[in-house]
């Protein structure tokens, strides 16, 4: 069962452009994502129970709702690992709200690339926390949509890589 759904896993990361070694977060994420769909280009939130379904990646978690007229993301949830890691809780808020993360950042542009094409994309945005353990971070934004055609939050899963974790991928 195992090798299934490793293959699964495979099958849906090269479906959606993911190289085969895509953090486990990501390749989780986008599985349960994709699992989510029935034959839809993108699912509802209410198709979702992420503290049931996967409670072990909710500390990786982000939730945006996507505002418009103008364009802008409201942070709904973030899970507990990301804000340890940030130490700031920026719940409530938007990105037009903080530094480094209004129109033209890495952040802001790859959720407008989700608004827009309604598909799920990769992330690799320069770590700026204060936590010197971690070299760099990566994700991935998924769309989430209560019309079927109009993107109204974004789920995006954060993985953090530290030089452990770099030097052991080095050696493999």
């Amino acid at each position: 069962m195992e090798n299934e759904q490793i293959k699964m896993s495979k099958d849906i990361s090269s479906r959606w452009g993911l190289t085969c070694d895509a953090p486990p977060i990501v390749q989780d994420a986008l599985a349960y994502w994709e699992g989510k769909l029935c034959g839809r280009r993108m699912p509802s939130r209410r198709d979702f129970d992420p503290v049931l379904e996967i409670p072990r990646l909710l500390p990786w978690v982000i939730l945006v709702d996507v505002l418009r007229d103008p364009l802008d993301f409201r942070y709904r949830v973030i899970g507990t690992g990301i804000t340890a890691r940030s130490r700031r809780d920026h719940t409530g808020l938007r990105l037009s709200e903080l530094n480094r993360t209004g129109p033209d950042s890495v952040v802001w542009n790859d959720r407008r690339t989700v608004v827009e094409t309604r598909a799920p994309k990769l992330t690799a945005p320069s770590y700026i926390g204060g936590d010197k353990t971690i070299q760099a971070i990566s994700g991935i934004h998924l769309p989430v949509s209560g019309d079927g055609e109009t993107v109204d939050q974004i789920f995006t899963f954060v993985c953090y890589h530290t030089a452990a974790q770099r030097l052991i991928k080095d050696f493999q």
